[in-house]
């Protein structure tokens, strides 16, 4: 299965169905939530890392940034600066770019939810970063406990991020295929009137 082929069938299926079609856990840390209410993304991770409250590797990663991609910032965690703005939001549209993923701050949030642009982070801060440190591009980083790779699949929605990494994405795939199927069942016997409790226990514990 081919990249497009892989993102677009990832598309398809809700985080929370992801999340449970996988080996190991691929959530990442619920604070890194939606920060443009009802957007969504898929798209293979183009990473980054930044030093602490500086973002010239932001900066530099999205003159190279293929269309199609989630440019995915690890600043080790929430300094007070903003890593992403509208200008990073607007350069990311003219490239292409599906959404950025990161654990640290960004502002200038009206602008971009006017662009609808899928921004996921961890917070708001007005302060603007330091320039300077070259940071890195293309590098495998660690954000909680979940490790992603340069052209993992990353997938965000309301619900939050998961990181489906490349080399499971076809059996992921079958895997959430299958648990959509039962979701589709235990759902239509809920509306058919059958008593949540006993469907669970024929199906599964979930809710």
């Amino acid at each position: 299965m081919n990249t497009d082929d892989a993102v677009a069938a990832i598309r398809t299926f809700a985080t929370a169905t992801l999340s449970e079609a996988t080996a190991q856990p691929c959530d990442l840390p619920p604070d890194v939530g939606c920060m443009v209410p009802g957007a969504q993304m898929a798209g293979p991770a183009f990473t980054v890392r930044c030093p602490l409250g500086d973002n010239t590797a932001v900066t530099r990663a999205l003159d190279e940034a293929p269309a199609g991609c989630v440019v995915v910032i690890d600043c080790g965690g929430p300094p007070r600066t903003a890593l992403w703005g509208e200008n990073a939001t607007f350069a990311s549209q003219n490239r292409g770019v599906a959404g950025c993923v990161t654990n640290g701050m960004i502002r200038d949030i009206d602008a971009i939810r006017a662009a609808k642009f899928p921004v996921f982070a961890a917070g708001l801060s007005l302060r603007g970063s330091t320039k300077g440190q070259r940071g890195e591009i293309g590098c495998d980083l660690v954000i909680g406990d979940i490790t992603i790779r340069p052209g993992d699949i990353v997938r965000g929605d309301a619900d939050g991020v998961v990181v489906i990494p490349a080399a499971e994405v076809e059996s992921v795939i079958a895997v959430a295929e299958e648990k959509r199927r039962d979701e589709d069942s235990r759902n239509a016997r809920i509306k058919a009137g059958e008593p949540l409790a006993q469907i669970l226990a024929t199906s599964g514990n979930r809710t």
